[in-house]
């Protein structure tokens, strides 16, 4: 790479210089899509103690997240807000979890769409959304109707165990029409705030429509606008020391407040590879997400279609935006029916001539939220499992596989 190819490549914020020197040998950087970058954080490192303390204790400890500041911000006292937090965990309305960055923790994210043939029994859509729900390699999971029937993902290094082990038992049953994979190239929003691959400087910015909270506040009496705030505030991009209460987080794990504080600062805001955020559980509140599935004509270079990404991440009324890669399709957002004029969004999508194809469906079933199960009718609720393959080989049945792989497939 020239001089002045390295001067104007970007800084990149993982590891250090001599961890990444080995990148100028080449005039691409070879990067794919589960790529382990130098100088990511393993789950169980130290910088993720606060989460993981959070993570495990805000059921019975709702106060590990800063009250001063929520108090400020709803206007409330801070027992009030302690006690609706218990009610809102202890109703499964909410869930406390996080995003890794995609792409730089050598896995990669691979959704994929499933389509039923008409005329398929509702017993056997039941029967294989079960086996969806059961399956603890999804990492996510959603049942539809509409131009599919499921959109599902899973954390995966190698592609062949995705094909062998989740969709080989299942994808020659006489009612599948198709199974189409989207790898994800950007993960730019989920639940309404955006992510690492979010455009210029929105990382961790919350997104919600005109109206919005309001609407939902009206539509059902699982939540008033006083919870929908509470939930608003501890998702709002703020510096971790005021989303988190470190003296509550020291006094239950026994760990240094302050060492806790630098790693979770470093892991979030300074190396940008964790977002920890809250999910609503929008089937208890009576939300159903509409997905449009975007294909571009294939004459549309790779920049052009980041770029129309990044245009409709700032449509605030989509809660989910991600672009796919080397798939049928390029792009999925989504809104809720319930709370959003889908119709508009439909027309600012067919203002785009570069569109040549949506697929759409609405989404009123949830499996999983990345690994935590979102399944309170069995008792699972919250129940985590992480769903990496770790490069075991599952194309060999008497292979060496963890307990999830190694499960008698029906």
């Amino acid at each position: 790479m020239s001089d002045k190819q390295q001067k104007d490549a970007p800084a990149y914020m993982l590891g250090s210089d001599q961890r990444q020197e080995w990148m100028r040998d080449y005039f691409f950087a070879p990067r794919g899509i589960g790529f382990s970058e130098p100088g990511i954080v393993p789950l169980d490192d130290a910088a993720m103690s606060a989460y993981n303390v959070a993570k495990s204790s805000y059921q019975i400890h709702p106060d590990v997240f800063n009250m001063d500041y929520l108090s400020k911000a709803v206007g409330l006292g801070k027992n009030e807000i302690v006690k609706r937090l218990h009610r809102l965990y202890d109703e499964h309305l909410i869930m406390f979890v996080m995003n890794p960055a995609t792409q730089v923790y050598g896995w990669g994210l691979y959704y994929w769409l499933v389509k039923l043939k008409e005329n398929t029994p509702r017993e056997t859509k039941a029967k294989l959304s079960e086996w969806y729900q059961n399956k603890d390699d999804i990492c996510t999971g959603y049942e539809c109707s509409g131009d599919f029937d499921y959109f599902n993902g899973n954390h995966m290094r190698v592609l062949d165990n995705l094909l062998a082990d989740v969709i080989e038992p299942w994808k020659n049953n006489p009612e599948i029409e198709f199974v189409h994979l989207c790898p994800i190239r950007r993960d730019i929003r989920e639940s309404n705030v955006n992510m690492w691959d979010a455009p210029g400087d929105s990382y961790r910015e919350l997104f919600w429509g005109k109206d919005q909270l309001e609407k939902l506040a009206k539509i059902q009496d699982k939540m008033d606008l006083t919870d929908l705030k509470i939930i608003q505030a501890l998702n709002t991009k703020k510096p971790m020391e005021e989303l988190f209460d470190f003296k509550v987080l020291a006094d239950i794990s026994g760990l240094d407040p302050k060492e806790m504080l630098a790693g979770i600062k470093d892991v979030v805001e300074n190396k940008r590879i964790l977002v920890p955020l809250f999910h609503l559980n929008f089937m208890k509140l009576g939300l159903t997400n509409h997905a449009y599935v975007i294909r571009l004509f294939q004459t549309i270079p790779s920049y052009r279609k980041a770029q129309i990404a990044d245009e409709l991440s700032r449509i605030p009324e989509l809660n989910n935006v991600v672009e796919f890669t080397d798939s049928l399709y390029d792009i999925s957002v989504w809104a809720y029916n319930e709370i959003s004029d889908t119709k508009a969004l439909k027309e600012k999508l067919n203002s785009y001539s570069e569109i040549e194809d949506i697929k759409e469906a609405d989404i009123y079933r949830q499996f999983r939220r990345w690994v935590c199960r979102m399944d309170d009718q069995n008792g699972f609720w919250e129940e985590c499992v992480f769903t990496d393959d770790f490069l075991q080989d599952r194309t060999v049945k008497d292979g060496i596989k963890c307990s999830m792989a190694r499960k008698e497939e029906e």
